[in-house]
């Protein structure tokens, strides 16, 4: 082999054996959980700096890697760092000066968003904006609106889990035992976003007692306009198709009556009616009977108590998802429970008519809600 052959040798091995040049150890990194995001002002006024753009607090919080450690004691579970700026990652590099971590994404659980941003349509893009072109930051990301400041939120140690962000993730991984919130990522957000400039993003409450995640923030041209409450949340689940298990509780009398549903589907049928859109939604669900009243003078095998029960459930859904749908249409105008979806997709004669004019034409929609419930089982009896 000629010397310049073995030269290229050389250098070929020395660039591929020569390590990872830029790595971080372990102990050195710190793996941001959740980001809480608040915009800086006094009395509702939005600061900005010299250049006219927004500055935000940015609020990280990540796990003490040592405290993770056998044998570690008296080591605080997390760190908190918090600094002003004009978006995450120019607080991220700001804060580089006053920590000896080097801040990484990959593993980040939740973006909390405070009431002040979202309710300001050029800070939500914004926020919005810098997350889609971020490739630090993975689409599987939670985002949540907080009623109040995100920071409160972040602080907050959660009493089963001490990081926020860890916190929030598993509560959403167990969202099949209620419907009461509605997780979202950021995948779920941004599509709609982009098609309709509206979303439902889950609420997180800060309270004396802890972190309660219920209901949904109403986002409409890219701001907060308005919240759901967890019933109403739980009926725009009914109307898309996305209860998986839920309790409902019903009296029967005096007789207090829980019924567990263990199965949901949806039909729709849409149609023109004397120049009005006209859409049907039926709910149909099975599920079991909970609780009744042990000694109660009625019989739960009796058919006539079970249809009457039924009844009951079915009327307590249609109205709750009636008065949530009036919510929707009068008071937000702004559809979020999938109306032009489904018109785009099965009705394109109609939609062709009216996708112009939808912001126009979603509140005079006509929809009839139907509700079929069926009791299963009863459960062991005597």
């Amino acid at each position: 082999m000629s010397k310049f052959g073995k030269m290229i040798i050389i250098f070929m091995a020395v660039a591929i054996l020569s390590g990872c040049w830029d790595k971080v150890e372990i102990n050195d990194r710190a793996f941001i959980s959740a980001i809480g995001i608040d915009i800086q002002g006094h009395g509702g006024e939005l600061e900005k700096n010299k250049t006219g753009y927004k500055k935000f607090i940015v609020t990280f919080v990540f796990p003490n890697v040592k405290a993770i450690r056998k044998g570690s004691s008296g080591e605080e579970p997390r760190f908190i760092l918090s600094s002003v700026g004009q978006n995450i990652f120019h607080v991220s590099n700001a804060l580089t000066t006053r920590s000896n971590k080097t801040m990484f994404f990959g593993h980040t659980k939740a973006i909390i968003i405070g009431e002040k941003v979202a309710r300001d349509s050029d800070s939500l893009k914004q926020i919005f904006d810098e997350v889609e072109r971020a490739h630090e930051m993975g689409r599987k990301v939670g985002v949540f609106i907080s009623q109040g400041e995100a920071r409160r939120v972040i602080k907050i140690e959660p009493s089963l889990e001490s990081v926020t962000g860890t916190y929030l993730s598993a509560l959403s991984k167990a969202k099949e035992k209620s419907s009461r919130f509605t997780p979202k990522t950021i995948a779920d957000i941004l599509p709609s976003l982009h098609d309709c400039r509206c979303a439902l993003i889950p609420r997180i409450i800060p309270t004396d007692k802890g972190i309660k995640v219920a209901g949904a923030a109403v986002i409409k041209d890219y701001k907060l306009i308005g919240w759901l409450g967890e019933i109403e949340n739980r009926s725009v689940m009914f109307i898309t198709d996305k209860v998986t298990s839920e309790a409902i509780i019903v009296m029967d009398d005096d007789v207090l009556v829980s019924y567990v549903i263990s199965d949901t589907s949806v039909s729709k049928n849409g149609r023109m009616e004397n120049g009005q859109i006209v859409m049907d939604i039926t709910v149909n669900m099975e599920g079991v009977l909970q609780q009744y009243k042990l000694e109660a003078k009625n019989d739960v095998l009796d058919n006539k108590l079970l249809r009457r029960l039924e009844s009951l459930v079915e009327k307590k859904i249609k109205s709750e998802i009636d008065g949530t749908i009036k919510k929707i249409q009068k008071e937000f105008e702004v559809d979020v429970i999938g109306v032009a979806e489904y018109l785009y997709k099965f009705k394109p004669d109609i939609w062709d008519k009216v996708k112009d004019d939808w912001e126009d034409v979603f509140p005079e929609v006509k929809i009839n809600v139907n509700v079929n419930t069926k009791i299963r089982r009863i459960g062991m009896t005597k």
